[in-house]
């Protein structure tokens, strides 16, 4: 007997679009951990320091409580660095080159980081200093080495001032005098390994802005290829801030469109079918069917489908079964089973 309380209804349509959506979820991370390669492959975005304004969020950056998916790399040279994207147009999230995600001085219980690579710093064995082969695909008005006139890219131990970075357009004063004295004082062995930034990371001192790289303090050794996880491939922007209600690390400058996409996306993801179910529902009882076209297709299917296997049978069973009952078989015997007399046994 059918159930007449349209309020049962009500939760068993909501209960079964929630089995949908989760379903749903379940395909997408199963899809996910195939491309990525690992294992969770997406992360949540927790601070505005890959922001690209200080108020809005948009999409094709990376902001707070956005979902980025990860994809696995070998090392650096599977990434491209600000630098090299300068010189080959190369762009991802709003600016050139990569971001990356990874552990500070490689340890795993921290949060990771996901900022962007500026460049590649090679420690040069021979001379002490660093090599950084990718200013030379840059122009000469963009880059300098304090306390040197020539242009060299090799062997460099001062601060190297490079111009128009992002969309904020900084001056990065990349010191490589202090990562050297880093390692002197703490008696390391000096590495090289990228120079990551936010895209939002910058400090004014008075009459420019200066990007925050994060070897100045978030993470003050070269990323070595070791420490990195993957690099950002894509987002899912918005869902990313249940998990920072949740543990109640949700920053107070988060983007508040963030917040409002949010719930509009779930009012459509979980509402718009729902609000289809019930004016479905509706609609039938006044004699109108707005899926009914569904009921043609599929009825088409099948009946193409069935004319295929007549066919089919056509060809072999039905040819048989209409042979003349009198006609001889290979063996000698009629359909009646009687031998043809007309053959020699």
């Amino acid at each position: 007997m059918p159930d007449k309380d349209p309020q049962r209804k009500g939760y068993i349509l909501l209960l079964k679009e929630l089995l949908v959506v989760g379903v749903i979820i379940i395909v997408i991370l199963v899809a996910l951990f195939a491309y990525s390669g690992l294992w969770p492959p997406v992360v949540v975005v927790e601070s505005g320091s890959m922001q690209h304004s200080d108020t809005q969020s948009s999409i094709g950056t990376i902001d707070t409580g956005d979902i980025v998916i990860v994809q696995k790399v070998q090392g650096s040279q599977d990434v491209v660095t600000y630098l090299d994207g300068v010189s080959n147009g190369y762009k991802t999230y709003g600016e050139f080159g990569d971001v990356v995600i990874y552990n500070r001085y490689g340890l795993t219980e921290r949060v990771p980081i996901i900022h962007r690579a500026l460049c590649k710093i090679i420690y040069n064995e021979t001379g002490g200093g660093y090599d950084i082969p990718s200013l030379a695909s840059l122009p000469d008005a963009q880059w300098e080495v304090q306390g040197i006139s020539a242009k060299t890219c090799w062997n460099l131990n001062k601060v190297v001032e490079i111009h128009d970075i992002g969309y904020l357009h900084l001056t990065v004063r990349l010191d490589l005098s202090e990562i050297l004295k880093y390692y002197s004082s703490r008696g390391l062995s000096p590495h090289g390994g990228l120079i990551t930034m936010g895209d939002h990371n910058a400090q004014s001192n008075g009459t420019e802005l200066l990007g925050y790289y994060d070897q100045l303090s978030i993470c003050r050794e070269p990323i070595r290829d070791s420490w990195l996880v993957g690099k950002a491939r894509g987002e899912l922007p918005w869902f990313g801030l249940v998990k920072l209600w949740a543990t109640n690390t949700l920053p107070p400058n988060t983007p508040q469109n963030s917040v409002t996409n949010f719930f509009i996306s779930i009012v459509v993801i979980i509402g718009l079918p729902i609000a289809l179910d019930l004016s479905n529902v509706l609609l039938k009882r006044r004699g109108i069917e707005i899926f009914g076209w569904t009921k043609k297709l599929r009825v088409v299917l099948v009946c193409g489908k069935r004319g295929d296997e007549e066919a089919e049978v056509g060809k072999g069973g039905e040819a048989v079964k209409d042979a003349d009952p009198s006609e001889p078989t290979s063996s000698g015997q009629t359909k009646t089973g009687k031998k043809d007399k007309g053959k020699s046994e």
